[in-house]
C-alpha cells in the first residue's frame, strides 16, 4: 500500500475512525481489492504515525461493518461483497443472489437416486446427516456454490424419488425449485427455515476453503411443502458467514428476546414454541 499522508490530529473525529475510513477508501477504489491482505500493524503504525491501539481499533471497526477479516496467523484480509438472502419471500437459493446481480459460480458435487445415506466419494466426505427421518425424500443434490472463483456455500437438498428421473446433466443447470416446480410440476406454497451456527465437519471446512481456525459456518435448512401440506424438498445450505447475511422485515414490532427458546431437547422435525430444528 503506498505511503499517505499523516492523520490529522486536530481533527474532532478519533484518529482510528480517520485511519479507518484511509483503509475504506483504498477497499472502495480497488487499491485494496477482495481477498488482499492489509497492511501488518507495524506497517499501518509507520504509515500513519499512530499507536498500536488506535491500528486495532481501526481494524476492528472494519470488521464490525464487515469489510475485513483477521485470519489467525495469517492477518487481516478484505472482505467480498456480502451477500443478503430476504427470508420475508419465497425464493430459491441462487434466485437470491442472481436478484443482487450476483452471478454465482456452481459446480454439481452429486446427483444420486439414492442419497439418504450418502454416496459417491465425494459425497460421503461432505456428508453431514440426512433431512429428518419423517420425510421420504431420497434423492440427493449435492452442489458447491462460489463468488468471483472463492466458495462460499455447500447445499444438500433432498427431493421425492420420481427427481431421480431428471438425470445428472439436467441436475447441473437446474435449481432445487426448477426441479421441484418445473420438472416435477409441484408448486411450492410454503417453506420453514431454521438458520443456527455450528462447527464444520473437516471435508466441510475443505471445499469450503476454510482453515482449522475458522470452521464455524452457518446452516439453513428449509422444508418446502405443497398447499395441501405434503413435503416436497428439504435443503441444507452450509455457508462462510463473513460472506453472507439474512434478512426479514414483519410487520409490526418484532420481539427478538421473546422469540428465543430452547431447541435442544425437541427432536428434529418436531415444533416446540414455534420453533422448528
Amino acid at each position: 500500500m503506498p505511503r499517505v499522508t499523516e492523520l490529522d490530529r486536530d481533527s474532532l473525529d478519533p484518529l482510528y475512525r480517520q485511519l479507518a475510513s484511509r483503509l475504506q477508501q483504498a477497499i472502495d477504489s480497488g487499491r485494496l481489492a477482495p481477498g488482499a491482505r492489509l497492511p501488518s500493524e507495524a506497517e499501518l503504525i509507520a504509515i500513519h504515525g499512530v499507536s498500536r491501539v488506535t491500528v486495532r481499533q481501526a481494524i476492528g471497526l472494519l470488521q464490525r461493518q464487515g469489510k475485513v477479516a483477521a485470519r489467525r496467523g495469517k492477518g487481516t484480509f478484505v472482505l467480498g461483497p456480502v451477500v443478503r438472502h430476504d427470508l420475508d419471500a419465497l425464493q430459491g437459493f441462487r434466485d437470491a443472489l442472481v436478484g443482487q446481480g450476483i452471478e454465482p459460480q456452481t459446480r454439481l458435487l452429486e446427483f444420486s437416486a439414492d442419497g439418504r445415506a450418502g454416496g459417491g466419494i465425494v459425497a460421503a466426505a461432505a456428508h453431514d446427516g440426512g433431512p429428518p427421518a419423517d420425510l421420504d425424500l431420497p434423492v440427493r443434490l449435492q452442489r458447491l456454490y462460489a463468488v468471483d472463483g472463492r466458495p462460499f456455500a455447500l447445499v444438500t437438498a433432498w427431493l421425492p424419488q420420481a427427481a431421480a428421473a431428471i438425470g445428472r446433466a439436467r441436475a447441473e443447470r437446474l435449481t432445487v425449485y426448477q426441479i421441484v416446480e418445473g420438472f416435477l410440476g409441484t408448486p411450492v406454497a410454503r417453506a420453514e427455515v431454521v438458520i443456527r451456527s455450528q462447527r464444520a465437519a473437516a471435508s466441510v471446512a475443505r471445499l469450503l476453503g476454510l482453515a482449522r481456525s475458522e470452521r464455524q459456518v452457518l446452516v439453513m435448512e428449509r422444508r418446502s411443502s405443497t398447499a395441501a401440506g405434503v413435503p416436497c424438498e428439504f435443503m441444507r445450505i452450509q455457508i462462510v458467514p463473513d460472506r453472507f447475511e439474512f434478512r426479514l422485515g414483519v410487520q409490526g414490532p418484532l420481539a427478538l428476546a421473546a422469540a428465543v427458546h430452547r431447541v435442544d431437547a425437541v427432536p428434529r422435525g418436531k415444533t416446540k414454541e414455534g420453533v422448528r430444528r
